[in-house]
């Protein structure tokens, strides 16, 4: 049976898409509306690391790097988002040239780094 590559689905203001620690899914690419990226701090309150709005991909790195989501991804408002599974963005990925795969993987390290470090501290600077 064949999988399906893309679906568009709806949120509604305050739906969790998805929550920081879960596996990757799918990656999301926004048609309509806003979608707010927190994480917790160590004081266990969420802060915001920023926001995607039409146009703007979400969700990505985890599929990407194999790793578990490393934020929540919350519907600011009612959101039209395509969602692009595991399969589809890492065959793409997989055909990029060697440089470019390499570069990706460290970028997509150093921004973990940074967002573990700004949670651990608060220090929402770190991710600017």
């Amino acid at each position: 049976m064949a999988t399906k590559l893309l679906s568009r689905k709806v949120y509604y203001p305050g739906d969790r898409i998805f929550e920081d620690g879960d596996p990757g899914e799918y990656a999301y690419l926004i048609q309509s509306g806003r979608v707010r990226i927190e994480k917790r701090g160590s004081d266990g309150k969420p802060f915001v690391i920023g926001y995607v709005e039409p146009g703007g991909l979400f969700g990505e790195m985890a599929l990407l790097d194999s790793s578990v989501r490393m934020a929540s991804a919350v519907a600011d408002e009612t959101t039209t988002c395509v969602r692009l599974t595991k399969e589809t963005l890492v065959g793409h990925f997989q055909t990029a040239d060697p440089l470019v795969k390499a570069l990706i993987q460290v970028m997509l390290r150093n921004i973990r780094t940074s967002a573990a470090a700004a949670a651990g501290t608060g220090d929402k600077a770190l991710l600017s």
